[in-house]
């Protein structure tokens, strides 16, 4: 993944969290961090939503298992 699109995915994934960008790894699981429960989850992926312009599919959601897995969803020059 490239570091732009993980420094795009720390400041979603931190702005839902109320936590700072640096605090959010690539390789951390989805969940992994304290404030990260099933509605920020939600915020989460509604954010993501938002920022792509587009729905995500169920099997797109289900395969999100790490900060890189969401970082993937963006393209390139995000």
């Amino acid at each position: 993944m490239d570091e732009t699109r993980q420094t795009v995915v720390a400041g979603i994934i931190a702005g839902v969290l109320g936590c700072r960008p640096q605090d959010v790894p690539a390789d951390a699981p989805v969940g992994s961090l304290p404030q990260w429960d099933s509605i920020a989850h939600l915020s989460i992926i509604l954010a993501f939503e938002e920022k792509l312009g587009r729905q995500l599919t169920p099997d797109e959601i289900a395969a999100l298992k790490t900060v890189s897995s969401l970082a993937d969803l963006l393209p390139s020059e995000a």
